[in-house]
């Protein structure tokens, strides 16, 4: 009769033995997960004495492959010309509140240099000469009852507005940069 401890010593004998066979054996199951298309039990030894007896060996083969019958291609897509339509059923609420909000202004906190201080016509008048003088700046009117502001830009910060200050010195003497409300930037 075997005792437990013989019993267990027979089956680790077994286990372990067989692990070693398998283990060794040529066709094991985990070569085919990384060598797939390749046969390694067949191999050809080549001699080599020197560089020349390489290429003068026939044991080496060239390979040619046509590369278009191995890729397929596809015929294109047909393409359709022509009008769609898109109707949009929402309610005029909505409608209301998006004209709303497309037609607001919003300004941000900003600096612009005033250029001229008086009544409408002189301001007019004054405002119409920077626009040909200035191009491409914004001037705008604005208006401090009773009397009216020619000022010009839309500046982020006060350095960029110190930055353009002399140059509109040289045309207006009078200009001074003030803090104001400004337009946003065009993106």
């Amino acid at each position: 009769m075997l005792t437990r401890i013989n019993q267990i010593a027979i089956i680790c004998f077994c286990f372990l033995n067989a692990s070693t066979i398998s283990a060794q054996s040529d066709n094991s199951w985990w070569k085919s997960i990384f060598r797939t298309n390749c046969d390694t039990t067949q191999t050809q030894s080549v001699d080599i004495q020197n560089e020349d007896s390489i290429l003068n060996n026939a044991s080496i083969i060239q390979i040619e492959l046509d590369s278009s019958a191995l890729i397929k291609t596809l015929p294109a897509l047909p393409i359709k010309d022509g009008n769609g339509s898109v109707i949009i059923n929402m309610d005029s609420a909505l409608t209301e509140i998006d004209l709303k909000a497309l037609s607001e202004t919003h300004t941000l906190k900003g600096y612009r240099v005033q250029i001229h201080f008086g009544n409408l016509e002189t301001a007019r008048a004054v405002r119409a000469k920077c626009r040909k003088r200035l191009d491409g700046r914004s001037v705008y009117l604005e208006s401090i009852a009773p009397n009216y502001s020619v000022v010009v830009g839309d500046f982020r910060n006060r350095w960029e507005a110190e930055s353009a200050l002399p140059r509109l010195k040289k045309l207006y003497p009078s200009a001074l940069i003030i803090p104001s409300d400004i337009e946003l930037p065009k993106l």
